[in-house]
């Protein structure tokens, strides 16, 4: 078990599962973030979108990697449909005055609305408590937002817990192999062609953009003229 306070965004959670899953480890990781979601009942926001992360060996080369945060949206995706004056699903949202909104501007000024209810905002309070109150990192609504409050370092905490796949059961590589083939033979609803374990879908994806060389290699104008303005620094092409 290893406890980090004093850290900042560390990126996707699953990309430390995946390394230790590489060992034939499980590991559960838990962060929590700046103020993005209400407590269930309240109108003020508090909890941040505290993924929750899970991540085991298969037996295969495909790990079991869950990585998801406890609100109905990615806030990283309603400030993009800000920015680009578009709309956000209606249920993941409410605006300041505590009315549903599919206005990704008043949805910011808002508060974000968690997964399952009350269920879900219970989540977001474990994982404060883990990666915030356990770890000596900011919590209780004190992570700083890193585009609004320069005041000082975030102090967002991290909590990883780590331990062999084989603890308990010599045999676990086969016993996880056949909790996935049970699943998977399971009926299927209409359209569905295959029951997916999480993080499969993702290696598909990846295997697939691979193989046809679909890599992002774009310029947005807009968006490296945002960070030239607050680097004081030009595009490489420009030079």
């Amino acid at each position: 078990m290893v406890a980090v306070k004093n850290s900042g965004h560390y990126g996707l959670s699953g990309y430390y599962a995946e390394q230790a899953v590489k060992k034939n480890l499980i590991t559960m990781i838990y962060t929590n973030a700046p103020p993005a979601v209400a407590p269930h009942g309240a109108l003020k926001t508090l909890f941040g979108t505290n993924p929750i992360c899970f991540g085991s060996p298969t037996g295969s080369k495909i790990p079991f990697i869950l990585d998801t945060s406890i609100s109905m949206i990615n806030r990283g995706k309603i400030r993009v449909a800000a920015r680009n004056n578009q709309s956000i699903p209606a249920g993941v949202a409410l605006d300041k005055s505590g009315k549903p909104t599919i206005d990704a501007k008043k949805a910011l000024a808002g508060v974000q609305l968690p997964i399952a209810g009350f269920r879900g905002s219970g989540l977001a309070w474990m994982v404060d408590i883990l990666s915030g109150v356990l770890t000596g990192g900011n919590h209780a609504g004190r992570v700083k937002d890193p585009f609004d409050d320069f005041s000082g370092p975030q102090n967002i905490g991290h909590l990883f817990i780590t331990f062999k796949a084989n603890l308990f059961q010599k045999n676990y590589n086969q016993r996880i192999k056949d909790n996935i083939k049970t699943i998977k033979k399971l009926p299927k609803i209409k359209g569905v062609k295959e029951i997916m374990y999480p993080g499969q879908n993702k290696y598909a994806r990846y295997k697939n953009n691979y193989k046809k060389r679909n890599f992002y290699t774009g310029y947005n104008k807009e968006r490296f003229g945002n960070l030239n303005k607050l680097t004081s620094l030009e595009h490489p092409k420009k030079r």
